[in-house]
Formats: structure tokens, C-alpha cells, sequence
């Protein structure tokens, strides 16, 4: 029989036909599968179907992939500045740098983008029913993966690696960085896969699902501050915090630091024939490769265990203390109490929106880092501590789409019910399901931040606490009006088409955080006063407490049948 016909960006398939065979995949299945799979990912309810979709009119385009290549190339583009900042410090430093921020980027873009696209129960109901090996589905589906990740490698890295080149004029450091970059990417997929592999082995039903989203951001993080410890721990830094790296000298914190072991090609290949250099190198290809060995060996058991996702728990939950308590607190009245309670069990419920907001919490505790690094690294303790108190605000940047995803829900025809049962005080719904949202995602951090700063800003740390906190309510409350206040709540599908509707808007109210975030660290860290806190402390709970009322009068909603929603939107 003739082989499948693979679309020109997956000719590159056939190569691999000894290797899959050799590994026992049935090659025309895979093929057929990987063919379906990539039609497919322009429609997913993923992050790569969901790129810079519009309301534009629905025409043939290219498929969404090369949007999603030019998006990942323009965020390339701001790493590349940040790169460039670096261009008079240590070699070391500059290499450090550029795999701490592309680790940040690949791993939690395997959450965001390709995390549904791998845990698709879905594909064995498909495609097992019609004689697909399980290993052969598995790789049919990595494989899609596989070849989407190397675009976004490409694309974020490749602007920093043009910047390398023209700072250190030196070939050989170049394609060793990139060679560092792929095999980072490769530790991103294979850690990705294992992380998953255990969880699914060994949790079932909703603990599950959130165990899922929690862990890979909580590893990302770690990992991401783990890298920082060469910054912070040079050859004199307990003297005079010099946050500098030597090229050739070898420290024992480089180990736990893992996105610099991606640094170890490059240093080999530019002349730098350091212990630490070549030890670096070892742990950036044996580590991968022993994840993906483990992974290989079980992954035939990976498909059975994607069942557990369609599983829910048969126990109720317990109202915890903290719904009890912040429901308490945050609401006004009864009514509003339901409203809260419906959000808060949504928001409990929906991995979808986990999977699109949960990541963003992450970008926004540690974007402020990364950009800001570059200018705390040339001041002195006593001055950079300063502005510590004040990088919390980085979670505004979750906001919009924390509130953008509250139109979208898996069942949105539960939200039907409110078409029958009339209820006078419309904005009461949205208020109170935007306060279960600010509560259970930035509440908790927002207070748990200030509480840490005191061991190293003690004048301010509760101050600029309340600070962030009043503004990040104001702007919730803000943007909560007309990101979801002409949209009943969870009341549409989570689809490619609808997903990514307010693109434009969503990426209006990001620069408008970006703008917010900038001032108040660059304000807050530069004036250090609690005075000053409190002004603006004021100014922004006035905002907040003004568009807080506002919303029982204004908000009023279109309770019209759910297929004439897109043409309001």
C-alpha cells in the first residue's frame, strides 16, 4: 500500500521510518496519526490552535503554527535586549543568563501550549478503537510535539544567539549555545513527559488534574531560582555580593543550578576547557538522555493511564477555611455569597482554565526577576533590597487572562439555567465570581509575599504589601468590566474560535499592566517610603471600592440562546 501523504512541513517523517519500525510503531498508522494530529492542532482547544485568533472573516490561512512561530520570534526579540545588557559581563554570566529565561520559556510553554495536545484521553478513544498501538499513538503525538517545540526554540532563541555572535564574534560558541539550547529543550520535553508519566501513575481523579498544573510550575520556579545561584554566588560574593560568573572557575552551586548545565557546550566549543565545563556539558546530555530511556520504557503503560483524566473524584469536598473565610469577608450579602460559592467550585473544577491561568501566576512572580536582574546586578545590596518588596505586582500581568477565561467553562449549558431563572442584580453574579477568582488565585500570594519581605526589607514589606494589593484589586475590578461584563460567565465552550476572540484587548490590558508593574518597582524601589505606600495604598482602594459598587447597577447581561454570542462578542 502507498504511504500516506504527509503536508511539506512533515516530509522530514519519513526519515525517521527505521528507527519507529525498529521500535515496533506501525509507520502508516503513525503517519496517519501525526497527519490528523497536526490538521488538527489549528482547531485544538490548546495553545497553538489558539493563537492570535480574531473576529476577522473566516478565510484559508496558513496554519497556526507560523503565527505562533512570528509570536514566539518577537518575545526572541525582548530576550535578545535583555541579552544585549549583558554584552560587557563574563561569558559565563551571558550564557547563565539566556538558559535561566529560555528554560523559564520552554517548560511552561509545554504547559501552556502543548500539555493538552500530550493529555488527550480522547486520542485513545479515537484511535486504539481502530487498531493504533498505544506506543504508536504515543509517538505519533510526541512526535507533533516534538516538531512544534523546535519552532519555539528557534524563534526565542534564535534573536539571542545573533546577539551572542556579534557581542563575542566567535562561531564555534555560537552553534555550541544553540547546540545547549536544544538539548535544554529536549530536558524541558523529556521532564515534561516523566513528571507527567509519575503523576498519572500514581494520582487519579481531581487531585489529579491539579496536581498537574501545581507541580510543573512549582518545579519551573524552583528551577528558574535555582539557576540565579551562580549570580548570587560568585568567587566574592559573601564579601561584596560581585554578581559576576568567572568563565573557568568551577563552584559547587553550578550543579543544583540546572538550566546552567546548558551552558556547558557553548563554554567546551568557545575554548574553555574548565572541569566545570566539561562536567556541565555531561549533566546537559546524560540527564536528558536517562529521563527519556525511563520514559521509553514505560511508555506503552502512558495511554492507559490518560483515562484517569476523564475520572472524578466520588467524594465531596469540604468547605476548606480559606472559601470560608474570604467568602465571609468579600461579600456583602447573601446573594452575592452564592455567586461566590458558583465561582470558587468552577474555578475548583475547571482544568482548562488551570492550564491557561495557572502558568500565567508563574510568568508574573518571575518575569520582574528576569528583567529586572539586569539592573539590580549593577547595584549594591543595600539599594537592590529596596525593590524587592514591590516585584509581587508582577502578578497583575495573570490578571487579564485570569478574567478573560471566566467567559469559558466545559459544560457552559449549566449556565442555561440562568436563562429561566430570572435574577434582578446581574452585575452581583460577575462580582461575585470575579471576587472568588481574586481570592483563590492572588489573594493568598499577595499576603504571603509582604509576610516574607520582612526579613529583608522590614520598613516597607507591609506596606508596599498593601500597596500591590489594593492595586491589583482596582485593576481586577477594572478590567473585570469589560473583559467579561457583556458575557455571562462560563457560559461558552472552550474551543480555537472563541479562545482568543479578545486577543486585541487582552493584549492591550497586558501592556497596560506591563506599564503599571514598571512604575511602581521602578517608584516604590527607588523613593522607599512607607509614606509614599500608603498614598497610593489609598488612592487605589478608592478606585477599587468605586468600580466594586458599580457593578450591581451597570452590568446587565444578554441571556439570548448561546449561538448568537459570537455575534456580539
Amino acid at each position: 500500500m502507498a504511504d500516506i501523504q504527509m503536508p511539506k512541513a512533515l516530509q522530514w517523517v519519513r526519515l525517521l521510518r527505521p528507527l519507529l519500525e525498529k521500535y515496533g510503531v506501525d509507520y502508516r498508522q503513525y503517519c496517519l496519526v501525526v497527519r490528523t494530529k497536526y490538521e488538527m492542532a489549528a482547531r485544538s482547544q490548546n495553545g497553538i490552535g489558539l493563537t492570535m485568533q480574531t473576529n476577522g472573516p473566516k478565510k484559508p490561512s496558513a496554519h497556526p503554527m507560523r503565527t505562533s512561530f512570528l509570536v514566539n520570534l518577537l518575545i526572541g526579540g525582548v530576550i535578545a535586549l535583555l541579552m544585549a545588557l549583558y554584552a560587557h559581563t563574563s561569558l559565563m554570566t551571558q550564557l547563565t543568563t539566556l538558559f535561566s529565561t529560555l528554560f523559564i520559556m520552554f517548560f511552561l510553554t509545554m504547559l501552556t501550549s502543548y500539555s493538552t495536545l500530550i493529555l488527550d484521553p480522547r486520542d485513545r478513544q479515537i484511535f486504539t478503537v481502530r487498531g493504533v498501538s498505544g506506543r504508536t499513538l504515543n509517538l505519533a503525538r510526541l512526535s507533533i510535539v516534538g516538531m512544534f517545540l523546535l519552532l519555539t526554540i528557534l524563534s526565542l532563541g534564535g534573536p539571542s544567539l545573533i546577539v551572542i555572535a556579534m557581542s563575542q564574534q566567535n562561531i564555534p560558541l555560537v552553534l555550541g549555545t544553540l547546540l545547549g539550547a536544544l538539548l535544554l529543550a529536549l530536558f524541558c520535553f523529556v521532564l515534561s513527559l516523566f513528571l507527567y508519566l509519575l503523576v498519572l501513575r500514581f494520582f487519579d481523579g481531581e487531585r489529579l488534574k491539579n496536581i498537574l498544573n501545581i507541580l510543573q510550575i512549582v518545579i519551573a520556579i524552583g528551577f528558574y531560582i535555582s539557576a540565579q545561584l551562580p549570580n548570587l554566588l560568585g568567587a566574592d560574593v559573601l564579601a561584596k555580593f560581585n554578581f559576576t560568573i568567572p568563565n573557568n572557575v568551577f563552584f559547587w552551586w553550578y550543579l543544583p543550578a540546572v538550566p546552567v548545565w546548558f551552558a556547558g557546550p557553548g563554554l567546551l566549543m568557545a575554548g574553555v576547557f574548565a572541569p566545570s565545563a566539561w562536567l556541565l556539558t555531561v549533566l546537559a546530555v546524560v540527564v536528558p538522555a536517562v529521563l527519556l530511556v525511563i520514559y521509553l520504557k514505560h511508555a506503552g503503560r502512558f495511554e492507559q493511564y490518560l483515562e484517569k483524566l476523564e475520572q472524578s473524584d466520588a467524594t465531596s469536598r469540604k468547605n476548606g477555611w480559606w472559601f470560608t473565610l474570604s467568602r465571609r469577608v468579600l461579600t456583602a450579602n447573601s446573594e452575592e455569597a452564592t455567586y461566590y460559592t458558583l465561582g470558587w467550585r468552577m474555578l475548583q473544577y475547571e482544568r482548562e482554565y488551570k492550564l491557561r491561568v495557572y502558568p500565567q501566576l508563574a510568568y508574573g512572580l518571575i518575569i520582574p526577576l528576569i528583567m529586572g536582574s539586569a539592573f539590580l546586578r549593577n547595584m549594591s545590596w543595600a539599594m537592590a533590597k529596596n525593590f524587592a518588596p514591590y516585584l509581587s505586582v508582577g502578578l497583575i500581568l495573570a490578571v487579564p487572562t485570569a478574567l478573560m477565561m471566566l467567559r469559558y467553562a466545559s459544560q457552559p449549558e449549566a449556565m442555561g439555567i440562568f436563562r429561566f431563572v430570572p435574577f434582578a442584580t446581574q452585575g452581583l453574579l460577575l462580582r461575585g465570581i470575579v471576587l472568588a477568582m481574586f481570592a483563590r488565585l492572588f489573594l493568598p500570594l499577595l499576603l504571603l509575599y509582604p509576610l516574607a519581605m520582612l526579613a529583608v526589607a522590614p520598613a516597607t514589606a507591609l506596606t508596599s504589601g498593601l500597596l500591590v494589593l489594593t492595586l491589583s484589586l482596582a485593576v481586577t475590578f477594572l478590567f473585570g468590566r469589560f473583559m467579561v461584563g457583556k458575557v455571562l460567565p462560563f457560559s461558552a465552550e472552550f474551543n480555537a474560535t472563541k479562545g482568543m476572540q479578545n486577543g486585541t484587548i487582552g493584549c492591550v490590558t497586558v501592556g497596560l499592566a506591563m506599564v503599571l508593574i514598571f512604575a511602581v518597582i521602578m517608584v516604590g524601589g527607588l523613593v522607599h517610603a512607607w509614606w509614599l505606600d500608603l498614598i497610593g495604598a489609598a488612592i487605589f482602594g478608592v478606585i477599587a471600592w468605586l468600580s466594586w459598587r458599580s457593578y450591581p447597577r451597570s452590568i446587565m447581561y444578554d441571556l439570548h440562546l448561546q449561538e448568537t454570542e459570537s455575534d456580539q462578542d
